[in-house]
């Protein structure tokens, strides 16, 4: 199985051909593209020259011998709410995202469903706009041959403060959405560290995996954490069980990457000198892993 890295994690400390040969040096040959860079009006990916700044982005991949596996699309807009701003600026966004995804050759980008509201008691609502959504967007993953990858989210509660449900936050939720859309540019891309955050959970990682399956699941987003916040640990380093998920994706035959979604954490307080070290600890931890699927498999 391939192992893929958020290569964002060090957006702020070099430039991106610096990033990208520091991850190829560490054993990485698979990238997970952050696009939520498009939030910034004055991005060079919303300009006239997003053709030549994704193209050199490629090219840059391709000659340290690395590919682009997936995508994330923008998510963190101030206007969700704002008819006018989300007509104007996000969905067209969002579809230049699904275009850079396919200059880059990914296979999936990620795209977070519509939830920007209070989930409880609007659960039907949100998944009506949602279907609308995403069948609104699935003539341009034929147009540009990609894959629109649906997450599983979290919110907190405004009154209790506390990690809730959110969409697609229960796995027969995340089921339906998948069925629903019945399009094969509509896949489930299982964030493995958002599953545990609501509180009064029972579901693991490991029950999504198996509820939803070979067919659905074709991506994922790979963290720890101590099931009380959004921490974007590195394996092991929270409280989810390893074991019970590799061999659970192993049971499934899953056949996506295993992508990492992790924070910045040591690789950002590390000196120069250290960071190709902590780079290369993480290609191992998660080639590890990634192993384990492997193994798992019937």
């Amino acid at each position: 199985m391939e192992l893929s890295v958020n290569i964002r994690n060090l957006f702020r400390r070099y430039d991106f051909e610096t990033r990208a040969r520091l991850y190829s040096e560490a054993g990485f040959r698979c990238i997970d593209y952050s696009l939520e860079e498009m939030v910034a009006d004055d991005n060079v990916l919303n300009t006239d020259a997003y053709r030549e700044r994704a193209e050199y982005i490629r090219r840059t991949c391709e000659g340290l011998g690395m590919r682009i596996n997936q995508t994330h699309a923008p998510f963190t807009f101030k206007m969700w709410a704002d008819d006018e701003g989300y007509n104007s600026i996000i969905l067209p966004r969002l579809r230049r995202a699904m275009e850079i995804s396919a200059i880059f050759g990914a296979e999936v980008c990620v795209m977070h469903p519509l939830h920007h509201f209070v989930y409880h008691g609007h659960e039907e609502e949100i998944f009506e706009r949602n279907m609308d959504f995403y069948r609104g967007l699935i003539p341009y993953c034929r147009e540009y041959g990609v894959q629109l990858g649906v997450e599983n989210m979290w919110q907190i509660d405004p009154l209790r403060k506390n990690c809730t449900y959110d969409t697609c936050g229960k796995k027969e939720e995340f089921v339906r959405y998948i069925d629903t859309l019945d399009s094969e540019y509509i896949v489930a891309c299982l964030d493995v560290g958002h599953v545990g955050l609501p509180c009064g959970s029972d579901d693991r990682a490991e029950d999504f995996v198996r509820a939803l399956g070979h067919d659905r699941l074709k991506a994922l987003h790979i963290h720890d954490n101590d099931f009380r916040g959004d921490q974007h640990l590195l394996p092991y380093l929270g409280r989810l069980n390893w074991d019970a998920i590799t061999r659970a994706l192993g049971e499934i035959d899953y056949t996506g990457v295993f992508t990492y979604e992790v924070g910045a954490g040591i690789v950002t307080s590390a000196d120069d000198e250290f960071v190709p070290v902590a780079l290369n600890y993480m290609y191992r931890l998660g080639r590890h892993l990634a192993d384990k699927v492997d193994a798992a498999r019937a």
